[in-house]
């Protein structure tokens, strides 16, 4: 059975940074976005039938699970290079949602056994340009995503799908459904 009450908590402590995202529109909030509708699917599904199926309550706990590392790492990056300015986080959202995008690579590259020395290396590279970024607040080009996509490239077959992307095929789904 599922317990709601993490969730519900996390959700509730969090609120001004999600509603914050959500209103300013942010990319950030859009890689959450889908995890959130499955959970709250499933929510509204267990209030109705007081039970779901196992599949369920595996895609919640992994959608809450990811949607805690995420978050986290998100609260981290604002407080080390915004100072807590959310609002000043905007100029940087797409480089704030690559970096967390990798992070959540390297779990799929790591459930896969594909998380080589050689991928952990690159990959650290590009985390450590995005940091500089950050940390001296310097303009970057959108042409930066094409470099760091071709690095990613070389070590994620095609294919490989990020929790994101599976949590919006499940969304899919549950549109069907509805």
């Amino acid at each position: 059975m599922i317990d709601f009450h993490d969730y519900k908590s996390y959700v509730l402590d969090n609120q001004d940074l999600i509603q914050f995202l959500r209103e300013s529109k942010s990319i950030i909030y859009d890689r959450f976005e889908d995890v959130f509708q499955v959970l709250e699917f499933i929510e509204k599904r267990v209030e109705k039938y007081e039970k779901v199926e196992e599949e369920f309550e595996v895609i919640f706990e992994a959608g809450f699970a990811y949607l805690h590392e995420q978050m986290e790492e998100l609260k981290s990056i604002i407080n080390l290079y915004f100072k807590n300015d959310v609002a000043g986080l905007n100029k940087y959202a797409s480089l704030i949602n690559y970096y967390l995008y990798l992070s959540d690579l390297i779990e799929t590259l790591t459930e896969k056994s594909l998380y080589s020395e050689d991928a952990k290396q690159a990959i650290a590279n590009i985390y450590e340009e995005i940091e500089t970024i950050f940390s001296e607040k310097k303009a970057f080009e959108q042409e930066i995503f094409n470099q760091f996509n071709l690095v990613v490239e070389e070590y994620a077959p095609v294919g490989t799908l990020s929790t994101q992307e599976i949590y919006g095929m499940i969304k899919e789904e549950i549109d069907v459904w509805e």
